[in-house]
């Protein structure tokens, strides 16, 4: 009965031990690729929204653009996230910014419109970074918005809500 025992116990603990070490290697894969965007249309970690940063994941894909709409700016060098690109800076904790966020008037859920926010300079960039409201992208001269995904990121439209700050 003591040998029954112990094997329990070391099953029971070894079940633990597993689910633990599976956890926090999920929980490092996670940390590690926040906000880089998720090219399985199924997550993509954080959100900017009126300087401050949101955890979301994308919960739809949308056929067609919403209406109403909340727009959503998806920071890129061209060639993939600009958090990704080693030369921009580190202060850029997501490539993803809101027009809007939970609590403002004109917040719709997070039924999103992507809009393609190429940065042109990166040193301008990094001068600037973190980019974390909307003006800022609108109103800097190194980013160069329109509709739509540039090819990869985030679909053109989503329903992604934020559901709390990160």
């Amino acid at each position: 009965m003591t040998t029954e025992h112990t094997r329990r116990r070391v099953l029971r603990t070894g079940a633990a031990g597993l689910a633990a070490t599976v956890g926090l290697g999920t929980l490092g894969t996670a940390a590690a690729n926040r906000g880089r965007g998720d090219e399985n249309r199924r997550g993509f970690g954080r959100v900017y929204a009126n300087d401050v940063l949101w955890r979301t994941n994308v919960v739809k894909v949308l056929d067609e653009r919403p209406d109403p709409e909340d727009k959503i700016y998806f920071l890129h060098d061209g060639s993939g996230p600009i958090v990704a690109n080693s030369d921009a800076s580190k202060e850029q904790l997501s490539p993803f910014v809101s027009e809007s966020a939970p609590g403002d008037q004109d917040w719709n859920g997070g039924k999103w419109t992507h809009f393609s926010a190429k940065v042109t300079d990166i040193d301008a960039f990094n001068e600037d970074a973190p980019i974390t409201n909307d003006a800022d992208v609108l109103d800097a001269d190194y980013i160069e918005v329109e509709l739509g995904r540039p090819g990869f990121g985030p679909p053109d439209y989503f329903i992604c809500p934020l559901n709390g700050r990160a």
